[in-house]
């Protein structure tokens, strides 16, 4: 009898984190077992659910040999995908969340554009919003392959949407050291921070392939307050100051980079207090001031003005109305996007 590790590795791993999505998950396996791309394995990690997620799994697992099913106790998204990719046979690595789908050409999509032109480490794909009353495509702002330090500044600036899911990745990107974070936001970004790090040669192409299934329980919907933001940026800093001969001298500024966009986005939460005057705050506009010049290349006048008014107490309710106006043109955008 043969072993099993010499049965050929396929090429392609998928890692789906689970946790208690009992009413999501089976739409989701099916998605991934209609690929027209069939080289795969599936790694779905169960993390503690307390539900009816594992049985749901344990049945697909049944159905199809190239899905597996691994139990953890609950530890959290980042510790669970990290248990799928040590468990990774695939030349590539890709993520799916569990209430999330796939279009049925995504994996051929992907892997046929990641050997193109000599050879790509990453490849990212657009994706689209599924809401109960709704669909909308989401496309990247920067859709111009990127070398270097490219990809590690669009993740940190938001240029770039900054999940793990929507991409396909070489595996040896994570073959070295890769520090995981469990945090309860921004797992995904610190990932490509790192892998940013290691100047990839990203391609991204034009295609919708990955269904992001809007649910109100979802961890992307909850208000995180200040002292987050300064918790995430410093774990952000840290992993800069590991790369810093990579960084050539710049991790100050690429950190800041991270700064701007995680202070950005609570200043624009209406319902959050007023932070201008906070230790953190005070830090971001003395840093903001020192670089203005290169920022202004890499925010709209928008985001820095608002970004000013926010230093100052009484001008707060101008800038949740602006935030407000703004959040309304984004969605109305979503939905003519149809």
């Amino acid at each position: 009898m043969n072993n099993v590790h010499e049965i050929p590795p396929p090429a392609v791993t998928v890692v789906i984190p689970v946790y208690n999505l009992e009413e999501y998950i089976d739409a989701c396996l099916d998605s991934v077992e209609a690929q027209t791309f069939p080289d795969f394995e599936a790694i779905v990690v169960n993390d503690g659910s307390t539900d009816g997620s594992e049985e749901k799994l344990l049945s697909h697992a049944r159905r199809d040999p190239r899905i597996e099913v691994v139990t953890v106790s609950n530890r959290g998204v980042s510790l669970a995908r990290e248990a799928g990719i040590a468990r990774a046979r695939g030349r590539y690595i890709c993520f799916l969340d569990g209430d999330d789908l796939w279009m049925p050409d995504m994996l051929s999509r992907m892997v046929e554009a990641i050997s193109e032109n000599g050879g790509y480490d990453i490849v990212c794909c657009n994706h689209k919003r599924i809401c109960a009353t709704y669909e909308s495509p989401v496309r990247e702002r920067r859709r111009d392959d990127m070398q270097g330090l490219d990809f590690l500044e669009a993740t940190l600036c938001h240029a770039i949407s900054v999940t793990v899911w929507g991409k396909l990745y070489r595996r040896e990107l994570f073959a070295q050291g890769l520090h995981y974070y469990p945090l309860r936001l921004g797992e995904d970004s610190l990932l490509n921070i790192e892998i940013g790090c290691r100047m990839p040669r990203v391609r991204f192409l034009d295609y919708v392939g990955y269904g992001y299934v809007q649910r109100a329980g979802s961890s992307n919907h909850r208000n995180f307050d200040i002292a987050y933001c300064r918790l995430f940026c410093e774990a952000v800093e840290r992993e800069l100051n590991r790369h810093g001969r990579v960084l050539g001298g710049r991790t100050e500024f690429y950190a800041l980079l991270n700064k701007l966009r995680w202070y950005q986005v609570y200043i624009r939460k209406c319902s959050s207090r007023w932070a201008g005057g906070s230790e953190f705050a005070v830090h971001v506009y003395a840093l903001a001031d020192r670089y203005r010049s290169e920022l202004r290349a890499r925010y709209s006048r928008w985001s820095l003005l608002l970004l000013d008014m926010y230093r100052f107490h009484w001008l707060k309710p101008a800038v949740a109305m602006a935030s407000t106006v703004m959040r309304w043109n984004t969605s109305l955008q979503r939905r003519l996007a149809r």
